[in-house]
């Protein structure tokens, strides 16, 4: 096992590196319509004292964020100005980057859901849009619940989709009887929030753990639904899912600035049957590059049968390791000429410090 840690370690700094290369000054942080959105559920009209919201539309579902974005604001303020520390960003930007590269409409193509006809709706078929779903209501009603989000538990319901309402919760006391310690750990993540001595790296490891265990629930209710897509994609799709519980272990910072220049160099379109990276002819280096690089990383997931991320999280539980692997992927960003022997040679130094982890 020791012997695959330095090809992982490497594979995750290429996969870091990758966003880094390419910068931007843009002042578009955002996901797509943030400023038409509303931002605060009084913007909706509730019918008999009830909110229904309908989270199978982009605007609306993009909306939930925003008013969990409004509604935490005052929790991160003592980290920076203007909200941009908010940890919470990285879900709305990752449910914008879906929209924007169509992995939202209907892949079946039977519908016009999420292209010209319907550019705004959500697909239920679409795999993407299931697992964010996930993501996004179940945040959310926990933020309810907690309190985050000034209105009775029982005033907010978010409508179901045309099909397949099994997989899915609706409102605060359905998501607690569908998946208890999920939103356990959100309202948990909620409450350490609060609490003005929490630094951001501690807020961090809350926030990344709920993150872990809505991601397992995923997997779990969904399988292997991405299979409905391109063998590329389908891939992709998996890949990614893997992905996320490394950087999980590795306390990737989701506030706004660093997940918008992450999510710069994610695949901007769906990936198609010719699609074969690093060779993919219209889309950029880095984005080839992270295509790749996650395909290599899932690889090495698979064959040690999960007993990379087993050891990778053991390793990251030390801080003086995590901060070394930081400070490591810190040089990354500011240094483009690194090469991969180069990485795997400061790996491999991690790993012989790492030796009285048992």
């Amino acid at each position: 096992m020791m012997l695959l840690l330095p090809s992982l370690l490497c594979a995750l700094a290429g996969y870091v590196s990758a966003f880094s290369v390419e910068t931007s000054n843009s002042k578009d942080l955002y996901p797509p319509l943030w400023e038409e959105i509303p931002g605060q559920l009084s913007d909706y009209t509730a019918v008999n004292g009830v909110y229904v919201i309908d989270a199978w539309l982009y605007p609306t579902r993009m909306s939930l964020y925003k008013i969990l974005i409004t509604s935490t604001k005052k929790y991160f303020e003592r980290f920076s100005q203007n909200n941009e520390k908010n940890i919470l960003f990285g879900l709305p930007l990752q449910h914008g980057w879906q929209f924007k590269t169509g992995r939202l409409a209907d892949p079946t193509k039977a519908t016009d859901c999420g292209r010209e006809g319907e550019p705004m709706c959500i697909s239920v078929d679409s795999w993407w849009a299931r697992a964010n779903y996930y993501l996004c209501a179940l945040p959310f009603l926990a933020a309810v619940e907690a309190g985050i989000i000034e209105v009775p538990t029982n005033q907010v319901i978010l409508s179901p989709p045309l099909k397949d309402q099994k997989y899915f919760c609706y409102d605060v006391a359905s998501c607690q009887s569908f998946l208890p310690n999920v939103m356990a750990k959100w309202n948990t993540f909620y409450q350490r929030m609060k609490e003005p001595s929490e630094s951001l790296e501690d807020l961090l490891k809350y926030l990344w753990d709920v993150h872990d265990a809505t991601i397992d629930v995923i997997a779990e209710n969904l399988g292997d639904g991405y299979k409905i897509f391109p063998k590329p994609e389908a891939d992709f799709a998996k890949s990614w899912v893997t992905a996320v519980h490394y950087i999980a272990a590795m306390l990737f910072e989701t506030s706004l600035n660093k997940t918008y220049e992450f999510q710069k160099t994610l695949p901007p379109r769906m990936l198609q049957e010719n699609d074969k990276a690093p060779l993919i002819k219209d889309f950029t280096a880095s984005q080839n590059k992270i295509v790749y690089y996650l395909g290599f990383l899932d690889k090495v997931d698979t064959f040690s049968n999960q007993k990379s991320l087993t050891l990778f999280r053991i390793l990251m539980k030390s801080q003086k390791l995590r901060k070394l692997v930081n400070a490591f992927l810190e040089r990354i960003i500011k240094d483009k000429n690194l090469t991969p022997r180069e990485m795997e040679t400061f790996f491999q130094k991690v790993i012989r410090s790492s030796k009285f982890i048992s």
